[in-house]
């Protein structure tokens, strides 16, 4: 085999119910091999990827999806990458979309692409278009437009100049990596394709929403310090980002929460509010009374 120009790689941990699909729309679908870095499973499903063509496992012991990523980074051969979540999709034409973007655009060094999200069971619930990358792409991720994990590809030279995922950060750590891309290269490419599926799962990490907002905060007070463009920009554009990403993590983390609580006691609602961040109090009052509104028509 040649030298590999694109290449899948897989953090996995347990993911035997999933992870069948998720090589396939890789291998199958795409012809796009897989390197697949296996966290310590204990359900087999090491042994069915490693039976996968197209895909190369290595087994390392449980110690997160951070450290399990970086270490495919290192291992990996090919000139660029993508990440792909044991429980994430490619669509079709993802890999014939990236090398006609790459034969018009040779020099760049990260292309990205628009998300469709399911839900547990495949049905479609939402859809983000790639980023924008305007008036740059550090200030386009930075005010909260979304890049999908397995929808951005990486020249994998640059992480020499970015660095790595950071393994202590448990949230926002995708954010943390393509903001700090972004500020070493300014050479992104937008791809005005929806080829990356991300599957919303009942009770994932992501649901978390204290720590999803502790997560970001930090990860956007960093990036808004970062000499990149200027600073008063900078700034304003962070408290942009920050106040979408409030709605993003009370809608896919708070508000259902509140929603149950409701449906059997409002005071058991309000003492959920009431312990809630402060920021998030004004979205829920407003989320209150539009579904009372609703509900009386």
């Amino acid at each position: 085999m040649g030298p590999v120009t694109l290449e899948a790689l897989t953090a996995s941990y347990n993911s035997a119910a999933t992870l069948p699909d998720t090589l396939a729309s890789a291998w199958e679908c795409n012809r796009i091999p897989v390197l697949l870095v296996d966290d310590g499973s204990t359900d087999g499903s090491d042994d069915f990827a490693a039976g996968c063509e197209g895909v190369q496992v290595i087994r390392q012991g449980n110690a997160g999806p951070s450290v399990a990523r970086n270490r495919a980074i290192l291992e990996s051969r090919a000139a660029f990458v993508l990440f792909l979540d044991s429980d994430d999709l490619l669509l079709p034409g993802y890999r014939e979309a990236f090398e006609a973007a790459l034969a018009a655009n040779p020099d760049a060094d990260v292309f990205v692409c628009g998300m469709q999200v399911v839900d547990d069971d495949g049905r479609p619930i939402g859809h983000h278009a790639a980023p924008s990358l305007t008036p740059t792409a550090f200030l386009s991720i930075l005010g909260g437009e979304a890049v999908p994990t397995n929808g951005i590809v990486v020249r994998r030279d640059v992480f020499a100049r970015s660095g790595l995922f950071q393994p202590g950060l448990h949230h926002a750590e995708d954010l943390d990596l393509w903001l700090r891309i972004a500020a070493v290269t300014d050479k992104w490419v937008r791809m005005d394709h929806t080829l990356a599926v991300y599957r919303l799962r009942a009770g994932s990490l992501s649901k978390n929403g204290n720590a999803m907002w502790r997560g970001i905060r930090e990860v956007v007070a960093k990036a808004a310090g970062r000499p990149v463009g200027a600073s008063r920009q900078r700034r304003a554009t962070a408290r942009h980002g920050m106040a979408g990403a409030a709605r993003y993590v009370y809608l896919t983390a708070f508000s259902p929460v509140l929603r149950q609580r409701a449906r059997s006691s409002i005071a058991g609602a309000l003492r959920e509010l009431a312990r809630l961040p402060v920021r998030f109090w004004p979205l829920a009052l407003h989320d209150g009374y539009t579904s009372i509104r609703r509900r009386r028509k």
